[in-house]
């Protein structure tokens, strides 16, 4: 039972989940010295009042504004924000958003609290869009036969365009394992190394069969398991940010701000 209702927790989480970058976390007005001096709540109790729900409760800090406590909780190789009001009698699981330009608070806290070790990502076969000496630069993980992936990399290249110090480094694989016909495009722009070709992928045009022999799309494979990736397209942030979807190139510039 205790997990069908965090299951539902999650859904609900997802189903409103927007993309949309946000300003700080913890910058919202309205959060006092005094709210933290006159308020308390350990993780333990957290967990104790959220016991039918989660049993896996990893932090508890103040939420973006005064009665609101921000419960992170650990599912599945992920962490998600989770709310409760002071009184502790009622479990808030949806977004805030900031009216004054929808920026989505939740989603952005969600970002903050699963960034990657970038280091760890080895980037040899991707394709680099932009400019060698670039001095910042974004792992793209995307599927040529995806509908917003195409639209994300019409839109990193119109940002690589834009500013000198921003390129991208696209490794192609199929978001479906299973999808063999994607599988030897994303191989075959692998080999090739080849931005043109990369191109070529993406504007759904046919591309020459593969010219080696590699691992390196099972390779990516396996690396979107291991960092839970949970759609095409996601971009791996030079912080350490997830972000998945499509978006224009000046909001996508302006995440590396």
């Amino acid at each position: 039972m205790k997990r069908f209702l965090f299951a539902c927790v999650l859904a609900a989480f997802f189903a409103l989940f927007l993309s949309a970058p946000a300003a700080a976390f913890r910058k919202e007005a309205g959060i006092t010295k005094g709210c933290s001096e006159c308020h308390k709540l350990s993780k333990e109790e957290a967990g104790k009042t959220l016991g039918k729900i989660v049993d896996n409760v990893v932090g508890v800090v103040q939420g973006p504004f005064p009665g609101i406590w921000e419960v992170d909780v650990a599912r599945d190789g992920k962490t998600y924000p989770l709310y409760l009001d002071y009184s502790l009698k009622y479990l808030f699981t949806g977004q805030f958003i900031r009216l004054a330009g929808m920026e989505n608070l939740t989603g952005r806290r969600f970002q903050d609290l699963n960034r990657v070790d970038v280091s760890s990502i080895p980037v040899d076969h991707a394709i680099r869009v932009g400019s060698p000496s670039a001095k910042k630069t974004v792992i793209v993980l995307s599927d040529p036969t995806c509908p917003f992936c195409a639209k994300l990399h019409r839109e990193i290249k119109k940002a690589a365009a834009k500013d000198a110090d921003v390129a991208f480094l696209v490794m192609p694989y199929p978001r479906n394992p299973n999808d063999k016909a994607t599988h030897r495009k994303c191989q075959a722009v692998v080999c090739a190394k080849s931005e043109k070709m990369l191109d070529d992928a993406f504007a759904g045009k046919e591309v020459p069969a593969p010219t080696c022999k590699t691992d390196a799309v099972d390779e990516t494979i396996r690396l979107a398991e291991r960092l839970k990736v949970q759609g095409t397209p996601t971009m791996i942030l030079p912080d350490g940010r997830m972000v998945s979807g499509s978006m224009e190139a000046d909001a996508l510039l302006a995440l590396l701000k």
